[in-house]
């Protein structure tokens, strides 16, 4: 531990933009640099720190953009525009080159769970008082149950779904230190280990931000109970992700939208202000770059400004009713930023049109980013609730909430001729409703299905090894009892 203290945080400007909006902890604006000692030892230091570790979700590209865009344009959701090849590699996805096989985030992920371990066990006694420590520590599990998370399901099966008997999960690191490099060598625990770990963090973050519900900027009780759902989910823990999933939605204060302007508008800062969200990232356009650039790699810039990379296809516009308030997400391509008219849209779906869910109404194509919302939290217990109970009629509430607020049409349970049918109908929803949100591969993967083309042929089978992404020649070379998925 006594090389901690030397430890040295850099800090820019704009992270600060996290303490600055919030009530919780009134103070003068910091320092952009804290002094390596003061780090663990200082509350000034100790809030740098927090800073950072929320920070570092913005600052990254592979917890940004890519972490919404990047599934949509791997599965079946979201196509290049012709002449822009952002993520192209992703929609074709041919070949083992890493930048077509998967999703994961080595480094990235490793450097918010170092953030948050010397949160959670590196303070030193005495610098801030017990209850802020408490949510600090309680967001900081969190936050690296999240990290865990995503590394997993990139790089390891699921619980219960594992391959050719291949248990491998992720390097579990839970002790403070100032690099991975630190950490020595280190072999991948299984697959249950990891998810028992997730789930052991999300309890303790539970129990240390228990109340703490009032801004969503930060991480809350809620977040917490809504990724405790997802995790079960991702686990087969159905029972536990509805639970989990009806208290997110009850503590988080929020309901869903249920007019057409609302629905339309959720998105935008300037008008809906992301009012489902559970939390969020907020960018300051001026001092906080997504991924470095706005303009280059941000949300907005991909979606629906500048480059309008990735178009919705018809698999997505296909999937609404008529009325369905949903469809004011999407309007015909134009790049405001440049005040021009997109071309070829047509050439990825019928209408022309591109997604407006970031459309960087901040100001150079900024937007707040909203990692989770209460609408998905219905959609699991839809989900959840019909397969706890082995019977689709459990599973009609939650799910006819959602359709009712977003106009659609309702849904009886004799609808469905099976369990199979309703995951079916639920796969559709979750198109319908959280496109480019980060979910559309994920959810192909952790129900064991092929990955579609947009002609509903199949670009990369379940058994196929490339359905997990590598490792990486470099990150074995720097950690000899790393062990690399199969085919690689």
């Amino acid at each position: 531990m006594n090389k901690l203290k030397y430890l040295k945080y850099l800090l820019v400007v704009g992270i600060f933009a996290f303490i600055g909006c919030n009530d919780f902890l009134e103070k003068p604006s910091p320092a952009t640099s804290v002094p390596g000692e003061q780090v663990l030892t200082s509350e000034e230091g100790v809030v740098s720190l927090r800073a950072s570790m929320y920070s570092r979700l913005r600052a990254s590209f592979d917890y940004s953009t890519e972490y919404f865009v990047g599934p949509s344009a791997f599965a079946d959701e979201t196509r290049n525009r012709p002449g822009s090849t952002r993520f192209q590699g992703l929609n074709e996805a041919v070949g083992t080159d890493g930048d077509t096989n998967g999703l994961s985030s080595y480094s990235d992920t490793y450097e918010i769970i170092l953030d948050a371990n010397l949160l959670i066990s590196g303070v030193q006694d005495g610098v801030l008082d017990q209850a802020t420590l408490n949510r600090y520590r309680g967001e900081a599990y969190a936050l690296r149950a999240m990290a865990l998370h995503h590394l997993a399901r990139a790089l390891s099966y699921e619980p219960g779904q594992e391959q050719g008997g291949w248990t491998e999960g992720i390097v579990l690191v839970t002790t403070p230190t100032q690099d991975i490099a630190d950490v020595g060598p280190k072999a991948r625990a299984s697959v249950s280990e990891v998810y028992s770990q997730i789930l052991s963090d999300l309890t303790e973050a539970r129990n240390l931000l228990s109340g703490v519900n009032s801004d969503n900027t930060y991480i809350t009780e809620a977040f917490v109970d809504g990724l405790t759902a997802r995790v079960n989910l991702y686990a087969g823990n159905w029972g536990a992700a509805n639970t989990a999933a009806g208290d997110a939605i009850s503590n988080s204060g929020r309901s869903l939208e249920n007019t057409d302007s609302g629905v339309a508008n959720m998105f935008d800062e300037t008008a809906g202000g992301h009012p489902e969200a559970i939390f969020k990232v907020v960018v300051n356009p001026d001092t906080e770059p997504i991924a470095g650039s706005n303009v280059n790699n941000g949300l907005a810039a991909y979606t629906a400004e500048q480059w309008s990379a990735q178009l919705p296809t018809n698999v997505v516009l296909d999937s609404y009713e008529a009325a369905d308030y949903r469809l004011g997400w999407y309007a015909p391509c134009f790049d405001s930023f440049n005040g021009a008219a997109e071309s070829d849209c047509a050439d990825v779906n019928d209408e022309g049109f591109e997604l407006q869910k970031f459309n960087g109404e901040l100001g150079n194509l900024a937007d707040d980013i909203p990692y989770m919302r209460i609408a998905e939290m219905y959609l699991i217990q839809a989900e959840a609730a019909a397969k706890d109970a082995n019977s689709v009629a459990a599973g009609i509430g939650p799910l006819n909430t959602l359709r009712t607020a977003r106009n659609a049409s309702t849904v009886a349970a004799a609808d469905f001729a099976d369990l199979e049918e309703f995951e079916d109908f639920i796969l559709q929803e979750r198109i319908r409703e959280l496109v480019s949100e980060g979910h559309r591969f994920w959810d192909l993967k952790r129900l064991g299905r092929d990955i579609p083309n947009t002609d509903g042929s199949t670009k990369i089978r379940y058994d196929s090894y490339r359905i997990l992404d590598d490792i990486g020649a470099g990150n074995i070379s720097s950690n000899p009892e790393l062990v690399e998925n199969p085919g690689y």
